[in-house]
């Protein structure tokens, strides 16, 4: 009897870590882990994603699929809207890259039929201090002609695994 009460104590005490706060000192504010299907010339975004900045978190992600496509993060409301409205079909005044940290075309690994796209080592947490609100997108257009969509004129199919983590202050 002793067992069984203890195993669904660790059953729940896993789940609430699990579901928001993690064992490094963070809060999770994002967590994003779905296949997501990109038509041509369109893109997959996760808009307003909470500021972190204050007092500082963390930004981890990868993504894959089958064909190139390129990842944009954007720290800056104003230039997300002119890739906004790129996207929409509009000529935007200008086209921002993202922040040049977290943004990327993606690549295929020696040896893999995949392409990939994360954060360095593999997808491991990166501080993220700039203020937000950010804009993470998987982008399948023609977008600064990084990854010319005409080549792979079929949708994009992508697995994302995203989540941002705000730290909290030491006690």
């Amino acid at each position: 009897m002793k067992r069984r009460k203890f195993l669904q104590t660790m059953g729940v005490g896993a789940t609430a870590v699990g579901s928001g706060c993690l064992g490094g000192g963070g809060e999770v504010v994002v967590s994003v882990q779905q296949d997501v299907r990109i038509n041509p010339h369109e893109a997959w975004i996760k808009e307003e994603i909470p500021d972190v900045s204050d007092p500082g978190g963390e930004l981890q992600y990868i993504v894959k699929a089958d064909i190139p496509f390129n990842v944009y993060f954007f720290t800056d409301r104003e230039q997300f809207e002119q890739y906004d409205t790129y996207i929409k079909g509009r000529e935007p005044n200008q086209t921002p890259p993202g922040n040049p940290e977290f943004s990327q075309t993606a690549v295929q690994p020696e040896g893999s039929d995949i392409y990939e796209a994360s954060t360095d080592d593999g997808g491991a947490r990166e501080s993220l201090d700039e203020p937000g609100p950010y804009f993470f997108a998987v982008d399948h257009s023609n977008y600064r002609m990084e990854t010319r969509v005409d080549d792979y004129d079929d949708p994009l199919k992508a697995f994302v695994d995203l989540t941002v983590i705000r730290n909290k202050l030491p006690f």
